[in-house]
């Protein structure tokens, strides 16, 4: 069994809206990723990671504290989670490493560190409420049109605010490792692609934009096999149907995502350039994730939100010294990170986190194998759902709706829902009872999502009015920088 060294720095690296069914290194014809490649043949790249929420700010929360989202009351794109919730930048700092963040983690409200030391730059997404929605009338359009984002007209070769961002995020990240402090360091590293839009620098694009791409299957059913989180989720996105299954549309779409992805990937290998450059990849642990996947047509469905497996599946790489080779089938969470964490730095956490560590299976060993939960409750549906998955079963749960059960080695499309079927009541009664037996409390998380939006939208109208805002500052001491003597 391989041993980790003591105390070794850690570079966590995380993608968005990045679903591993498109990506080469996760097995998959799709994206040209020769880093993230070399990086699972050199480590530890687990087949079957999911989120713990297909939403961004839900699934940082989870990443950030190894907590359920329904623990920490962060249950959509404007919710923040309590500052007095340990995080592993938290415990890390404590356990004397240097803790900082580049790029995307989409904290909500006023604390927009919760345990690093500092920020390298802003985020890009706003830090207040306002991405709290209440669901439109039922006679009302949808409250949102993601559509015309996957549309081929709107994809293809250009320059957009993402990038923008994610090259700033990059840079600072290079500049940070150039300049490596003595002390043990946990750097994270949060790119915005492959989330949409899919507009890509033109050398990208010139690698994809004739690519083939595997389309997905329509069966002439599909519509019947709806649960209501997905009929919900279609009127949310005002998703012309008929658009979106257009296979211009889809080819466009996915030749987007795969030459954005590709671009993530020559970021990492920059990454990894400068470790290896400054020695420091003798003493670094990298891990590559991301916070959730993309259905990218999958059911006739985009964006995240859905509780299927093009939505919830994640890539999850680990590799550095003392870390061994090969794959990890078992079921494991994006929760699992933090907990690993702190294994790894030999902290114990105050309280217990709902992940489990993966410090085991990194050098080589077996980890336990326990049910893995996402849970989705926010926007579209405003209503409790989660998703369990155990062995080859898995139960999406809609509170007040029927069920979705799927066996998961015989049917990976998800297409076969054996709920309510005799032969399955045991393992359908079974999956059911780790969502309703005491865990999760359904009945409170229905009454508080609703009672949070009222509250919300006074603070969103009372800081509209003052011009008052809690977005990032970075402290830039231009005085001090470069030569100056």
């Amino acid at each position: 069994m391989s041993s980790i060294p003591s105390r070794p720095n850690i570079l966590l690296v995380v993608a968005d809206q990045m679903t591993p069914f498109l990506v080469g290194a996760c097995g998959y014809a799709g994206a040209k990723t020769k880093n993230l490649t070399a990086l699972a043949e050199r480590g530890v790249q687990f087949t079957n990671a999911y989120t713990p929420s297909p939403i961004c700010v839900p699934a940082r929360s989870c990443l950030m504290t190894g907590q359920y989202m329904s623990r920490t009351g962060c249950y959509d794109n404007g919710d923040p989670y309590h500052s007095f919730i340990p995080t592993f930048a938290h415990y890390l700092t404590n356990a004397g490493y240097e803790a900082v963040l580049t790029g995307k983690m989409h904290f909500i409200g006023a604390d927009q560190l919760h345990g690093f030391q500092r920020r390298l730059n802003t985020d890009v997404y706003p830090a207040g409420f306002i991405w709290s929605y209440p669901l439109p009338d039922e006679n009302s359009a949808e409250a949102f049109d993601f559509t015309s984002q996957y549309r081929s007209q709107n994809i293809g070769s250009g320059w957009s605010t993402e990038l923008q961002y994610d090259e700033e995020t990059h840079l600072r990240a290079l500049e940070y490792l150039r300049n490596a402090p003595d002390c043990p360091f946990m750097l994270t590293v949060s790119y915005t692609n492959p989330h949409p839009p899919y507009v890509v620098p033109k050398k990208y694009w010139e690698l994809y934009k004739d690519v083939e791409v595997p389309l997905p299957h329509y069966p002439d059913n599909m519509e019947a096999s709806y649960s209501d989180l997905d009929r919900a989720l279609i009127r949310w996105y005002g998703l012309d149907r008929n658009s979106i299954r257009d296979p211009e549309h889809l080819i466009a779409m996915r030749r987007g995502f795969l030459a954005l992805t590709h671009y993530v990937d020559d970021k990492l290998g920059e990454l990894l350039e400068v470790l290896e450059e400054t020695g420091l990849d003798g003493n670094t642990l990298v891990i590559f994730t991301a916070d959730h996947g993309e259905m990218l047509g999958e059911k006739g469905m985009i964006q995240k939100r859905s509780l299927y497996e093009w939505s919830t599946r994640i890539p999850m790489i680990a590799a550095g010294p003392g870390i061994a080779k090969g794959t990890v089938d078992t079921p494991v969470s994006l929760l699992d990170l933090p907990a690993t964490f702190l294994d790894i730095a030999s902290v114990e956490p105050v309280t217990p986190m709902d992940g489990r560590s993966l410090l085991s299976a990194l050098q080589g060993g077996d980890i336990e194998i326990i049910p893995v939960i996402s849970e989705y409750h926010g926007e579209g549906i405003m209503r409790p759902c989660f998703m369990v998955r155990k062995g080859p079963w898995k139960l999406i749960y809609i509170h007040g709706s029927e069920p979705q059960l799927f066996k998961l080695d015989e049917d990976p499309g998800e297409w076969n829902n054996l709920a309510g079927q005799r032969n399955y009541a045991r393992v359908q009664e079974e999956l059911t009872s780790l969502v309703t037996g005491g865990t999760f409390d359904v009945e409170f998380i229905q009454r508080e999502i609703w009672s949070r939006l009222a509250q919300k939208q006074v603070v969103n109208e009372a800081m509209a009015k003052n011009g008052t805002y809690w977005d990032y500052v970075v402290r830039d001491d231009a005085a001090r920088k470069y030569v100056r003597n």
